[in-house]
């Protein structure tokens, strides 16, 4: 940023928005042209300076776009010191584009300092932020500065005045000054030829005291200017003429025109001055100006020139002056335009876009082939209105607004828009429609073009339908789900209620398994259909993944309504499904969180909501599922103590602050040491501990059961080995550890058991994984059991009988143990039928070549029956309950006495059993 005189100027090597150099010609060549035409019509009187002025005004302000102009001629000040300011001409550009002339009166006002920079320094200077600026210099009808170009008008390289343009559309910068200037240095040219076109003759009369200017005026004139006399000779001949023709002035002078002109033209001159001889005018003759004309360069190439001439008698001799515009370059533009308005055409044929082009009217002009083979209409068809008639009805009189209102306020329309082809197709095409703006900055029309994009606009419709909904049940996905609850919160009635219901089968994961996915996903589709045929159609039901599905019931009177649907989605769901020709059955748990009033603060926001929801599903699941529950802030209080439990328990994973007891299993018959089961315990700081059944569904629930279990497994297979160096076991006895699924699904699991058993160079056979009968459903499609088996280590099937499908497993697994669930044992002395059922599990059993162990044993009196049917081992309270290690490494040291006191007890209860 530069200052000058206190108002910043602003440089730059490149204009923003500037003019081409043809505009600046063009505007040049209309003042020259002006002239001419006047200096026909009043050769009797000068053109006055004001005219003058208006006309350099006029051009310069459609140059460069700007609305206020004049001219301040400098005089001397009557005082013998300084300068005055004239006013010479004012002109303001109206909104039509029109010129008002302005009058105002005579300035006689010194120039402030600005001014005075200007006049010494012969440079012009500008600003576009002026606010209240050389208002004292200005003539009172000057309107609001808003920015200004301050330009001086030289002649001799003397400033004789200066020129005030304001409020120009452009930002003003030094390339455009230039332009500026020089327009005003040919003006200065152009008001000498003016002179000259006045009459030689009253020039060369007073030549004594001319002869200087009349050098200067050839010489400055912007035009080519050249004298012949009645032969044709060159008499004179401007430095803009040899520039013109490439011929220097003396070989020029006293050659024959017919070296530059045609012989037409030659012609024409001669006769016009002979008619001007013969009319013995003493005035000059207007000019003439013929357009186009073939002059020739001194090297014989032609360029088109505008010539102007005119007569002038001096003394009894006839002479011609001519007057040369090089219109090469215009000539040369318009070529261009035509070229370009043919290859636009072309274009516009060739195109894959349909374009139309509108008039003011809002009525078509053109339409190329294109836009009709879209629109389905012929181009008699499109033309005037009948375009209109290609929208599509129902959108037609909205679109259309929506263009004009955007074409008016200068900007591009751009929409996609459905046309109407007569042979019923739907079409979606992009439209872009652009005003066409002249030079006074009125719309005049505008050029619509369109492209057709049905394929894309489906294809994007498809993809928004699958980036909202469930692409295997078509119900609303997660995200469609949350943005259409926030949507109900926002507008729900302030006494109305909003119910959130979470839905989670029960069973669906064993019938996904067993019957396979492509079952699953049928199923899935299924319950969809019902939950949807259960509610209303306003209600949203939704899929968030998995067997997980949502319903917001909206508008509802009172939380019974709630309740009723719920019921209802829970009893469709009880009823059978049929999947693959076979009837399959799941239930539902359905947690309910209500939303009531007006608000977004407790349970009237939507994540809360969620959380809500989905804590009462939590509770119906464990409240033993095929169920629905209210959320109630006893709820809200389980699960933050469940919250408590989740975090205490990562800490004592990672604190490893757990510990193994251990509880013997031995031999009916012989009353020997089979082997043990390493039993979970978490100490708690009153001392007492927490056996597994209050924690273990957490551990599963986050997955650390994984890190925790891999450390049972290891602590038991260390302990093992420590007793066995200490020689209170032998190698044969075994230790049991309890394994999930969750655990046996883990990667690499099986490797890690086989890393495990190295480390504590234990006998592969001596490891018995106990896995429950769901964990043995869950784990049935992989190979993780034939993986353990093939490292040696034992599988046991702990809690037989409780789980669902297992005999049908049994004969599909290399199973070595079997264990009868405790209920069973405990059932024993009160349901006869419960020794029924142990009977055939221990035959079926021994059919497989499976060894099988009671456990829970409490009582003796069972043993015998127990090993008299086949069962091979027991553990429970009768022997020993489960003790940490050290406690029971002092009942190892004392096993053979404890071993032989419950052995004669087994032989006496034996007795007595064979004798009744």
């Amino acid at each position: 940023m530069e200052w000058i005189t206190g108002i910043p100027i602003r440089v730059s090597d490149t204009g923003t928005e500037r003019r081409a150099d043809h505009e600046v010609r063009q505007a040049v060549d209309n003042i020259q042209i002006r002239f001419l035409e006047r200096v026909g019509d009043r050769v009797a009187r000068a053109l006055s300076l004001r005219e003058l002025g208006e006309e350099l005004i006029i051009e310069s302000l459609r140059l460069i776009d700007a609305s206020y102009g004049c001219v301040l001629r400098l005089e001397p000040s009557q005082a013998s010191t300084g300068l005055l300011l004239k006013l010479d001409a004012v002109v303001s550009l109206e909104t039509g584009g029109s010129a008002s002339r302005q009058h105002d009166t005579l300035l006689h006002r010194q120039p402030d300092s600005l001014l005075m920079d200007v006049i010494s320094s012969g440079k012009a200077i500008f600003s576009n932020n002026a606010a209240s600026l050389l208002t004292s210099n200005l003539p009172s009808c000057h309107p609001r500065v808003r920015s200004f170009a301050l330009l001086p008008i030289r002649e001799k390289d003397e400033v004789r005045a200066l020129l005030f343009v304001a409020n120009a559309e452009l930002r003003f910068d030094l390339v455009l000054l230039d332009r500026l200037q020089s327009m005003l240095d040919a003006f200065m040219r152009v008001h000498i030829n003016s002179i000259v076109n006045r009459g030689i003759n009253n020039v060369i009369a007073d030549i004594g005291q001319t002869s200087r200017q009349l050098v200067t005026v050839l010489n400055a004139s912007f035009n080519g200017v050249m004298t012949i006399d009645e032969h044709i000779k060159i008499t004179a001949f401007n430095p803009a003429c040899e520039r013109m023709f490439g011929v220097d002035i003396h070989q020029a002078l006293g050659s024959s025109v017919d070296n530059f002109l045609p012989q037409d033209v030659l012609d024409s001159l001669r006769h016009r001055a002979a008619s001007y001889n013969n009319s013995l005018q003493s005035q000059d003759t207007p000019a003439t100006v013929v357009n186009n004309v073939m002059a020739m360069k001194a090297d014989g190439r032609r360029f088109a020139v505008e010539l102007a001439s005119f007569h002038t008698r001096i003394k009894d001799q006839v002479f011609s002056t001519l007057i040369f515009n090089d219109i090469s370059d215009r000539i040369q533009s318009a070529r261009e335009l035509q070229d370009a308005s043919v290859q636009y055409k072309t274009l516009a044929q060739l195109a894959p876009v349909g374009i139309v082009k509108l008039n003011q009217e809002w009525t078509c002009d053109y339409a190329n082939d294109m836009w009709c083979q879209l629109t389905g209409h012929s181009l008699e068809q499109n033309m005037h209105s009948g375009w209109i008639d290609t929208l599509y009805e129902n959108e037609r009189a909205q679109t259309l607004m929506n263009m004009r209102r955007a074409l008016l306020d200068g900007n591009t329309y751009r929409q996609v828009v459905r046309l109407n082809p007569p042979d019923g197709r739907s079409l979606w095409v992009s439209m872009s429609a652009t005003g066409l703006i002249n030079s006074l900055k009125n719309l005049t029309g505008s050029l619509v073009v369109i492209m057709d994009i049905t394929e894309q606009y489906l294809a994007e419709k498809r993809l928004t339908q699958i980036a909202h909904h469930d692409a295997l049940t078509g119900l609303p996905n997660r995200n469609s789900f949350l943005n259409q609850l926030h949507l109900a919160l926002d507008k729900r009635k302030p006494h109305g209620i909003i119910a959130l219901l979470f839905i989670d089968l029960d069973g669906f994961k064993a019938i996904n398994d067993t019957l396979g996915h492509d079952a699953g996903d049928e199923l899935l589709q299924q319950v969809a259909r019902r939950i949807r045929h259960t509610v209303r159609e306003e209600d949203v039901v939704a899929r968030l993944g998995g067997d997980e599905f949502t319903v917001t019931l909206r508008t509802l009177e009172n939380s019974q309504d709630a309740s009723i649907v719920a019921d209802a989605i829970v009893h469709g769901l009880k009823q059978p499904f049929l999947l693959q020709m076979e009837e399959v059955y799941v239930s539902a748990s359905v947690g309910i969180a209500l939303a009531t009033g007006m608000g977004h603060n407790g349970s009237q926001d939507a994540n809360s909501l969620i959380k809500q929801a989905d804590v009462a599903l939590y509770r119906a699941k464990l409240s033993g599922r095929s169920r629905h529950i209210f959320f109630t802030p006893e709820l809200d209080q389980a699960q933050r103590d469940r919250s408590v439990l989740i975090t205490s328990l990562r800490r004592a994973v990672d604190r490893q602050d757990f510990e193994l007891f251990y509880q013997p299993q031995l031999l009916i018959k012989e009353q020997r040491l089979l082997g043990f089961e390493a039993l979970l315990r978490w100490p708690q700081d009153t001392g007492e501990h927490v056996s597994p059944g209050a924690f273990i569904d957490v551990l599963e629930e986050t997955g650390l059961i994984g890190e925790l279990g891999e450390w049972a497994i290891g602590q038991a297979c260390g302990q093992h080995r420590i007793w066995l160096r200490k020689g209170l076991i032998g190698p044969a006895t075994t230790m049991s550890v309890n394994v999930s699924a969750r655990q046996l699904g883990t990667p690499h699991f099986a490797q890690r058991v086989a890393a495990t058993l190295d480390k504590h160079s234990m006998r592969p056979d001596s490891l018995i994984l106990e896995i429950t009968e769901s964990a043995l459903v869950q784990t049935i499609e992989t190979n993780i059991i034939n993986d353990i088996k093939d490292l040696g280590v034992q599988i046991s099937l702990d809690d037989f009988g409780t789980g669902y499908s297992s005999l049908a497993y049994l004969s599909q697994l290399p199973l070595d143990h079997l264990k009868i669930d405790r209920s069973f044992i405990a059932d024993i002395k009160r349901f006869p039928h419960a020794v029924t059922v142990i009977k055939s599990i221990i035959a079926l059993a021994r059919t497989l070549g499976i060894r099988v162990i009671a456990e829970g044993v409490e009582d003796g009196d069972i043993l015998p029956m127990l090993a008299k049917e086949g069962c091979e081992g027991y553990q429970g309270y009768y022997f020993s309950k489960p003790l940490p290690a050290r406690e029971m490494a002092n009942t190892l040291k004392n096993l053979e006495t404890v071993r032989l006191s419950h052995y004669a007890n087994f032989i006496d209860l034996d007795s007595t059993v064979a004798q009744r």
